[in-house]
Formats: structure tokens, C-alpha cells, sequence
């Protein structure tokens, strides 16, 4: 027989936890696959580039997600407000940094392809939850 006994707080953001870091996974594993999808149709050079841009999206997504979700346990509802506050100023702050060393420090680099990677990694904010069932 099936409860339908609601979830304790601890077990609710247990789940939020893992939906959150099967999601991140997901976009990592797309921009992988995608990135050797352009190595097969172009070079290694535009998929290194698309690669990059992608990544330059993910990882500082990766640390808000950890920002947020990283401690255990239930907490304060300020203190789950000022994690996103400085959860989402370490993402802009890191984007920001990572697409400046990656134009300083990458060379050759094909600005289109990495406009195209890190596009495609924001778009897949949007279309992945369609494709992770709860």
C-alpha cells in the first residue's frame, strides 16, 4: 500500500538536492556529447571552442548549485535567501572571469562556435527539465 503521507522537510530537500545535481550532470553530459557532434562535423578547434563555452556556462552553475544545496540539513529561511544572493553574485562574478581567461588565454579560438557552446548551455537550462522526470 502506498503512502500518501507528505515529505519530511529533510527528505524534501534530499530530492531538490539530487534533481538539482542530476540536472547539472545532464548539461554536462549534453555539452560533451554535442561538442564531439561538432568535432564530426567540423574540427577540433571549433569543438574545443563550442566545449569551452559551454563549460564557461556550467561550471559557475556547478558552484551556485553547491553554494545553495551544499549544506545539509534543514535551514533558516534567511539563510537559504542570502546562499542564492551569494550563490547567483559568485555565478556572474565567475562567468565573468572564466569568458575573460578563456579570450585572454585560449588561442585559436572560433568565436562562433563559443558564443554557440555557451548559448546552447543556457537553452539547456530550459529543456532539460523536460527530459528528467521527478
Amino acid at each position: 500500500m502506498v503512502s500518501n503521507k507528505p515529505l519530511s522537510s529533510k527528505e524534501l530537500i534530499a530530492a531538490k538536492k539530487k534533481s538539482v545535481f542530476q540536472f547539472l550532470f545532464a548539461q554536462i553530459l549534453f555539452a560533451f556529447c554535442a561538442a564531439m557532434i561538432v568535432w564530426l562535423c567540423f574540427d577540433l578547434i571549433v569543438s574545443y571552442s563550442f566545449l569551452l563555452g559551454a563549460l564557461s556556462s556550467i561550471v559557475p552553475s556547478l558552484y551556485f548549485a553547491f553554494r545553495v544545496f551544499g549544506k545539509a540539513g534543514v535551514r533558516p529561511a534567511n539563510e537559504i535567501v542570502k546562499s542564492f544572493y551569494r550563490g547567483e553574485a559568485g555565478k556572474l562574478v565567475m562567468t565573468s572571469i572564466i569568458l575573460s581567461l578563456v579570450f585572454i588565454l585560449v588561442k585559436p579560438l572560433v568565436a562562433g562556435a563559443f558564443f554557440s557552446g555557451f548559448g546552447l548551455a543556457i537553452l539547456s537550462h530550459w529543456l532539460t527539465p523536460a527530459f528528467i522526470r521527478h
